[in-house]
């Protein structure tokens, strides 16, 4: 979603180390995407490619994954990243769990940069929690679990840094 037209922007100014790195960024929020659709557990990074490889998915991913990972301009990337971007849609179509969403990727406000949030998953999701308080959560800080704002380890599993982490979805 917040980091789509990042990798493609950095890019366009010549910044292809930052757009590298958003990139990679990106190729981790597809995977973890896929983790969740599949109801599988995403672990640490030490595991997480090996851990992707056994998803029913991967095949369809991992060339197009690899591609956007070794990519040495912005473009490529892009080109890379797209299909993946769209994959992802029809898995999400598939889970049946909104009404069915648009399945290709689209230009960013007219800008050279291809995305698929545009078409508002995050906000389809929402609307479908049942439970008011935990819709009422996701509408005021759509910031998803603990994990998509730090994989430290030590963060994660520290127990006396719970309450302050809770605040942030009150």
């Amino acid at each position: 979603g917040q980091e789509e037209h990042l990798m493609g922007r950095a890019g366009l100014v010549g910044d292809e180390i930052g757009s590298a790195l958003l990139g990679g960024r990106l190729v981790r929020d597809v995977m973890r995407l896929c983790f969740l659709m599949e109801r599988q557990y995403a672990p640490y990074l030490k595991w997480f490619g090996t851990a992707f490889a056994r998803l029913a998915c991967a095949p369809e991913f991992t060339d197009t994954l690899q591609r956007a990972l070794t990519s040495v301009t912005w473009q490529a990337r892009q080109d890379a990243l797209v299909p993946a971007y769209e994959a992802l849609a029809r898995m999400h179509n598939r889970l049946g769990v909104t009404n069915p969403m648009p399945e290709n990727a689209r230009w960013f406000f007219g800008r050279p940069f291809q995305v698929i949030a545009l078409h508002g998953f995050a906000d389809a999701l929402i609307e479908r929690i049942e439970d008011p308080h935990v819709r009422g959560i996701a509408q005021k800080r759509p910031i998803g679990s603990i994990d998509l704002f730090s994989d430290n380890t030590d963060f994660l599993e520290s127990t006396n840094l719970r309450s302050a982490v809770r605040d942030l979805y009150q």
